[in-house]
């Protein structure tokens, strides 16, 4: 009976066990070859479930980040599919964690991926914090108050998506300030 069961939610990761989610995940085939790791902190249910419902976005995303010498990309937007999946590459100075702030989106799923360099990123949940500048529809940008969460080290060997839930606070410098190289791919939510 169980492999009838797991044949009928086969394809509804929101009826999968967490052993099939972390089957799925731990698999690695959605990678498309990029060797890039996921980092722990990526919700694996709800990563599932986006991709599931619309694996075109998220394939070639994951082909972009594998086929391309990102290390060589111009800082700017890079338009894969208009306005449902693009790229922003950005060069900074990693900072202080008191200069930065909170933010979360509404329209866009954010792949985020160091390309050089490192830094921290803040992670919370929406009930933690408080708005601190309201959503902007043109931006997909709300800013928000919060001095805790969980702070995850990103590199060139790990990547990180945040979804709408998922408030996080980029550009933090580790121990000492290093100059940045980032993309950040922006995937469009289907509603």
């Amino acid at each position: 009976m169980k492999n009838l069961t797991n044949s009928i939610n086969s394809g509804n990761p929101e009826k999968w066990t967490d052993d099939e989610i972390n089957n799925w995940f731990e698999n690695g085939q959605w990678l498309e070859g990029w060797t890039a790791k996921p980092d722990f902190s990526i919700n694996r249910r709800t990563f599932a479930v986006s991709y599931h419902k619309n694996p075109g976005p998220w394939k070639q995303a994951f082909s972009f980040m594998q086929q391309t010498d990102l290390k060589n990309l111009e800082p700017g937007k890079i338009e894969i599919d208009g306005k449902n999946l693009f790229v922003g590459i950005d060069e900074y100075q990693s900072k202080d964690k008191n200069q930065t702030k909170y933010e979360s989106h509404k329209k866009y799923i954010d792949i985020q991926y160091i390309i050089s360099g490192e830094e921290q990123i803040g992670l919370c949940k929406p009930d933690k914090a408080e708005t601190s500048e309201p959503y902007n529809a043109e931006k997909d940008l709300e800013f928000y108050n919060y001095d805790d969460g969980d702070y995850i080290k990103v590199t060139p060997a790990n990547f990180v998506i945040f979804f709408p839930d998922d408030l996080h606070q980029p550009c933090i410098k580790l121990n000492d300030s290093v100059w940045v190289k980032k993309a950040v791919i922006k995937i469009r939510i289907n509603s």
